[in-house]
């Protein structure tokens, strides 16, 4: 009697009853659609900067973060690299060389980055030595292994430094470096093996890289590296954890996830899901504000039926359980559609994906981190089932007051009214 007495009340009032309802259905729908948007660009984000030259955790030596210098490289990079695996079979430990340098072609000069890195390895998880990124030429693993004849050693340089040097594929640059003894300046030459294009100004303008050997010769550091970048086949979810367990290991060196080693990053992925949840915040507010807008004009309007009720036997709970339940199936209902409709929109956006370049014209970077062109909706069960259950509970607590108040209606209210 009743859900029947609740369900009856709801449909009375069809128009109050309905515009509640699709206000609780659009702000939850736009909830989910956004919620996973939001995810699934947090996760491109990180994904696109641990590919850009920094991996999920960064090993160093513990001076290298404060004074970067050749004094300061990691020994015997093979070894450490093993022990490391030992440690987690799913690490895909990098070493790589970093140093200023100044390039070279013809009377164009330009200072930079030159990174020394392992070119079959590199392929496998630098979104810079990955092909797709090269524009010209070919990558170091593959001029390394083509079966073309080459003077010089290959050389990849970004588009705008290309332009820049005003060369092409094959012409030869000379690298000029200050070495770890302290002596002259050395220099090499080098033959353009490819030109790669990340859409980020630094690294298109100031960024070269090399085989690692090349670059230890000519620093004079050989069997050295400065860093040693880990990628993990779990993903970058875990990675705080991941280094805090290869700290208590391996104590003697400097190990950072990466929202430490790029915090520009980090905070860039904070400030947007702060954002996500502060829009979650106010979907809360609608969406109990409706609810508790319906409840506070029904209860309003029926305080006459209340009393009688009371009157003629009911109880006070009985009379507070109505409304709750009138508050619940409306929620409920609600919900259930605008999960439907957010679930709809969910599918199409982590298939077909949101063309961001398309939306706003533009590539944007956030971080220092170029954000991609298309974003797929990534949907976590777990905050998605809170944010229901969250809202139901909601529900409740803006209603029981209403609920409670009708409950104890006085009887002597009825004849007054009458």
């Amino acid at each position: 009697m009743i859900h029947k007495l609740a369900l009856r009340n709801l449909l009375r009032n069809k128009r109050r009853s309905l515009l509640t309802s699709l206000i609780i259905v659009f702000a939850f729908s736009m909830m989910i659609l956004f919620m996973g948007l939001s995810d699934g660009g947090h996760k491109a984000m990180i994904d696109i900067g641990v590919r850009m030259g920094l991996g999920h955790v960064i090993v160093q030596h513990p001076e290298y973060r404060d004074d970067p210098a050749l004094s300061h490289l990691l020994d015997n990079p093979e070894q450490l690299k093993q022990q490391l695996i030992d440690t987690d079979k799913r690490l895909t430990p990098v070493a790589r060389l970093r140093s200023d340098a100044l390039i070279q072609a013809g009377r164009h000069g330009v200072a930079l980055t030159i990174s020394g890195v392992e070119p079959e390895i590199e392929a496998q998880v630098s979104a810079i030595a990955d092909k797709k990124a090269i524009v010209q030429g070919q990558t170091l693993a593959a001029f390394a292994n083509s079966t073309d004849l080459h003077r010089l050693s290959g050389i990849v340089i970004g588009e705008t430094l290309a332009k820049n040097l005003e060369v092409r594929i094959g012409d030869t640059i000379t690298l000029t470096v200050k070495p770890a003894s302290g002596g002259d300046l050395a220099r090499s030459a080098f033959e353009v093996a490819g030109i790669f294009k990340t859409g980020l100004h630094e690294l298109d303008t100031f960024w070269a890289e090399v085989p690692i050997q090349d670059l230890q010769a000519l620093l004079e550091v050989p069997n050295q590296v400065s860093q040693i970048a880990l990628y993990t086949s779990a993903g970058s979810d875990n990675v705080a954890q991941l280094a805090t367990a290869l700290t208590a290991q391996f104590p003697t060196l400097d190990i950072l996830p990466w929202q430490t080693a790029a915090p520009e990053l980090y905070s860039a992925v904070t400030l947007d899901a702060a954002g996500m949840y502060l829009l979650m915040l106010i979907v809360y507010v609608v969406v109990a504000v409706g609810i508790l807008n319906t409840v506070l004009m029904s209860t309003f309007r029926r305080q006459k039926e209340f009393s009688m009720m009371i009157a003629l036997g009911a109880r006070a709970s009985t009379v507070s359980k109505v409304v709750l339940l009138e508050a619940i199936y409306l929620s409920a209902f609600s919900l259930t559609i605008g999960l439907a409709l957010g679930l709809w929109g969910h599918h199409h956006f982590a298939t077909q994906g949101l063309d961001f370049k398309e939306v706003f014209g533009t590539a944007m970077e956030a971080g220092g981190v170029l954000l991609p062109e298309k974003f797929y909706s990534t949907l976590e069960a777990n905050k998605l089932s809170l944010s229901v259950l969250f809202v139901f509970v909601l529900t409740i607590l803006v209603t029981l007051i209403p609920a409670i108040r009708a409950g104890h209606r006085s009887p002597v209210a009825a004849s007054q009214e009458s």
